[in-house]
């Protein structure tokens, strides 16, 4: 009966032994498993970060048409106050130059005139 009781004890202490080691694997899953969802709540965070910020870089893209549009529009006003001295020379210029040639013929009108009229005086 002894022999009973020392096989009992041997295999109590096997049972015993493995329940601790297989107590100290829990113990290292259990902390692994908290790792590895602190990780996931990282990426978690992170995947949310990158959508917000492509959508503000959507937002970014929309804002920058929008400048590129105004400074186009701006551009072009510009150019036409840029270039209003320019084009008001030239239509005196051309204003003037009109009225020379106007001059020009009408002393040609006037010289063939008092040639072919001389009776008249001028």
């Amino acid at each position: 009966m002894s022999e009973n009781y020392t096989d009992l004890a041997v295999r109590v202490q096997e049972v015993d032994s493995r329940c601790r080691s297989n107590e100290h694997r829990i113990n290292a899953q259990d902390e692994e498993i908290r790792n590895l969802r602190e990780k996931q709540d990282t990426i978690y965070d992170l995947t949310s970060s990158v959508k917000s910020i492509a959508m503000d870089m959507t937002y970014i893209k929309e804002d920058v048409k929008e400048v590129k549009t105004g400074q186009e529009k701006l551009n072009e006003k510009v150019t036409v106050l840029e270039n209003r001295p320019a084009n008001e020379t030239k239509k005196k210029i051309d204003g003037l130059t009109g009225k020379l040639a106007w001059l020009f013929i009408g002393g040609i009108a006037a010289g063939l005139l008092s040639a072919v009229l001389p009776q008249i005086p001028w």
